[in-house]
């Protein structure tokens, strides 16, 4: 079987016998905690834990920090038309690009004139949400898009020349597992560089946080469903639920040739021993495309 990697970027706290988070790329929100929307399973809560870079010198002192881990995770909240404005600190990232893998979190990207914005900052990495249906997106998301606006988005974006990695929200749409796993289908018509499988996890003082996250087997369907529909790195990403019942999800996308996971249990790595040679990163989950395709040249 070929490799996995075990990925743990700075995300949150991860200490094994193998891998910490603690040299981990930082992840930073270039709005501060504000946002045009207010998703319902978000409620802005994921931005509160980044690194404040809502102003070109608290910006300027996360990407110098970056530079010595040679990678840094930017998102933030949307502007009304659906971007994240990444490319408002073009200047700035100039300075640091060539010694520094920038993955992104886009948001909606309406036109290639903003596609070519994030592509002029220095992104190599574009990173969205693939939502499904427009109920979901309307109801869930309270963002007046469509389904066609998050694959033209894709479209844009690899027109300009960055990798795309959509992650696919199991547990999100309206309609249920099928919707989720309509969610992964439609990817064929944007040919993405890798894709991300994360599970819905029900966040306090947000309007989803008594709902149930996905059952295991929710989130190995998905899995199955981007392992066998497509022929690019799949990934177990790291917003995702946990606990022991959620072990064998890892211990699936172990057995099944899935790329890699991000902040893996230590059994699973114990488990991984003697089935696929194991490489470790501190990198964004993300950056799998760029590892897969160093790995395929040498």
């Amino acid at each position: 079987m070929k490799p996995i990697y075990f990925y743990a970027p700075a995300l949150k706290k991860y200490e094994t016998d193998y891998l910490s988070s603690s040299a981990g790329w930082n992840a930073i929100s270039v709005t501060g905690t504000s946002c045009a929307f207010n998703c319902k399973h978000c409620g802005r809560r994921v931005l509160e834990g980044m690194a404040d870079g809502s102003t070109d010198e608290k910006f300027a002192k996360e990407l110098e920090e970056a530079s010595k881990k040679g990678g840094i995770i930017i998102s933030g909240g949307s502007t009304p038309r659906g971007d994240v404005p990444i490319w408002k600190y073009s200047e700035i990232l100039k300075r640091f690009s060539k010694n520094l893998t920038i993955i992104a979190h886009t948001g909606i990207v309406k036109n290639r004139e903003i596609a070519r914005k994030f592509k002029e900052a220095g992104v190599k990495i574009a990173l969205l949400d693939m939502v499904g249906d427009d109920e979901t997106i309307r109801k869930v998301l309270g963002q007046p898009f469509t389904v066609s606006d998050y694959l033209n988005s894709f479209k844009y974006l690899k027109s300009e020349g960055m990798k795309v990695v959509p992650h696919v929200i199991m547990g999100l749409s309206k309609k249920g597992k099928e919707g989720d796993l309509h969610a992964i289908s439609l990817l064929s018509e944007v040919n993405p560089d890798a894709i991300i499988i994360v599970g819905l996890m029900p966040m306090p003082e947000t309007s989803y946080s008594l709902f149930s996250p996905p059952e295991p087997d929710h989130m190995i369907e998905g899995l199955s469903r981007a392992r066998n529909n497509f022929d690019v790195p799949v990934m177990l990403g790291c917003a995702r639920p946990r606990g022991r019942r959620y072990l064998k999800v890892e211990q699936f996308a172990v057995d099944n040739e899935v790329d890699g996971i991000a902040f893996p249990e230590e059994e699973t790595i114990e488990y991984a021993k003697g089935k696929r040679e194991i490489l470790l990163s501190n990198a964004c989950c993300g950056n799998i495309v760029l590892d897969f395709l160093s790995r395929v040249s040498t």
